[in-house]
């Protein structure tokens, strides 16, 4: 009895360290997703589930899209993070090479500032007619407008955080016996990986957002289609899941860059 009680005692002192070691801004966060759910059940109970479904209802949605048979719920979703990562994949290596170049090429960093600028006040969305016309309605003209939502943002992230790093420091290390590769990958690299990822993330915002519209601007396929079709028949409950789920998907995807951020920061 006596060592169950003390057992008890050590479990607790063990959750109080752990909840010690818990970041404050993790509570404040919780505490905002508690009291935002707390207000949708209230406003959802002013309203029908024509117009805002509870947390109940939503749920039972979620619980028979996923066991309906045809799988539409199962195969938006792949579509759209297919479609997203894919040309968030794109616009990365494309991004973070072409900052590169902007760093090595001046003549070409100040063109490209130029070009990035002005294309960076045009909605992406506005060109999906020509991409449409040039690609067709299949996964290709979403891909690419994915990919442009992000590249601006990534590019200019990724070429400001070179230019932020100053020339002296790799000369230095180059002073020091080091080849111009090994200055890049251990002095360049590690001050500007951080800010780089972050321009990723909001890269990463701005791409899932075009993919949405991409798929409700086409064909209707994926989460954007979802969107379009269960918002036409009010069907709420489910198309608050859509929603929801697109959420998670670009929450996911902005933690796991926040984490790496935080990873690579230069202490």
């Amino acid at each position: 009895m006596r060592s169950s009680a003390r057992e008890l005692v050590d479990a607790w002192r063990e959750t109080g360290d752990w909840l010690k070691g818990v970041r404050a801004e993790t509570w404040i966060v919780l505490g905002l997703i508690v009291a935002l759910l707390v207000l949708w059940e209230w406003v959802a109970g002013q309203y029908p589930e024509a117009i805002i479904p509870s947390i109940g209802e939503t749920a039972e949605a979620l619980f028979k899209m996923m066991q309906d048979p045809k799988r539409d719920y199962f195969n938006a979703v792949g579509s759209t993070v297919q479609i997203y990562f894919s040309g968030l994949g794109l616009a990365l290596v494309l991004g973070w090479g072409m900052a590169g170049l902007m760093g090595r090429v001046p003549l070409l960093g100040r063109v490209m500032k130029v070009i990035l600028d002005f294309f960076a006040n045009i909605p992406i969305i506005a060109f999906m007619p020509l991409f449409v016309a040039l690609l067709g309605l299949g996964p290709s003209a979403k891909i690419v407008v994915v990919l442009l939502a992000a590249f601006i943002v990534i590019t200019t992230t990724a070429q400001a955080a070179f230019e932020g790093v100053g020339k002296s420091d790799e000369e230095a290390a180059m002073g020091l016996g080091a080849s111009r590769l090994q200055a890049q990958v251990r002095v360049v690299w590690p001050q500007v990986l951080p800010q780089m990822i972050a321009g990723l993330r909001l890269g990463a915002a701005q791409a899932l957002t075009a993919c949405i519209i991409a798929e409700i601007y086409t064909a209707m396929t994926g989460l954007g289609g979802l969107l379009v079709g269960y918002g036409a028949s009010f069907n709420m409950p489910r198309y608050f899941v859509t929603v929801l789920t697109a959420l998670a998907i670009g929450s996911a995807t902005s933690a796991i860059l926040r984490r790496l951020e935080r990873r690579f920061a230069i202490p």
